[in-house]
């Protein structure tokens, strides 16, 4: 594994969804060790519905450590974790993407990137 300066890896997602009936979660799921210190959510231009976007990140038990709800299409949202906002990783993770309303005609992609101090 590669480190980047001062020991800060930045993982990024490309998160697609294919337009169809209840079409609206789309994962991708990866290893990492360490302290999450920044989510940046990249939503995709143009959505179906005026649907917002939630990005949750689940733990290999499946549950939820971090959710940033209600990002709006073609915007991209920086949230920098403060010191008791933190959260460690260790292991095997999910980034989920949930949309407000089902994507029925429009495929997106939508990109996520973590900030990880190891």
């Amino acid at each position: 594994m590669i480190l980047g300066r001062y020991g800060i890896r930045r993982p990024k997602y490309s998160i697609a969804l294919t337009h169809g009936a209840g079409a609206n979660t789309a994962t991708a799921t990866d290893t990492q060790y360490g302290i999450l210190r920044e989510v940046i959510i990249k939503t995709p231009t143009t959505v179906d519905g005026s649907a917002t976007v939630t990005v949750n990140i689940l733990d290999s038990d499946g549950f939820t450590i971090y959710t940033k709800s209600g990002v709006a299409a073609n915007t991209t949202s920086i949230n920098l974790l403060t010191n008791d906002q933190r959260v460690p990783i260790s292991g095997s993770y999910t980034v989920q993407v949930v949309f407000s309303a089902n994507q029925t005609a429009t495929d997106t992609t939508t990109v996520v990137v973590l900030l990880i101090e190891s």
